[in-house]
């Protein structure tokens, strides 16, 4: 709540950074101490980054869960389905980033 007063007329990208630098969004995120992939040399295997923290920015920070038209209505595709806005890969990859 905080950030978005102190923010209310800044910019997105101050709002977005603001959140991730923030310790308690860390840990309600599940970023904390998050590693983009990690060789776990006692395990002999990789660990991979959480992709809570690139889920959660992409659907409540940006571009939501799926395709929208001008008027809000969800797009469908030719079978009536909804079309998502992002696939596992998309998350897979922003996880690697942050």
């Amino acid at each position: 709540y905080d950030i978005f007063v102190r923010n209310a007329f800044g910019s997105y990208r101050n709002i977005l950074k603001e959140i991730s630098y923030n310790i308690n969004m860390a840990q309600y995120l599940s970023f904390y101490g998050n590693k983009s992939v990690q060789y776990q040399t006692d395990l002999g295997t990789f660990s991979y980054p959480d992709e809570n923290y690139a889920r959660e920015v992409m659907q409540l920070f940006s571009i939501g869960v799926y395709r929208l038209n001008m008027d809000g209505t969800r797009k469908l595709d030719k079978n009536g389905a909804t079309i998502p806005t992002y696939n596992t890969d998309d998350i897979m990859n922003y996880s690697r980033a942050w």
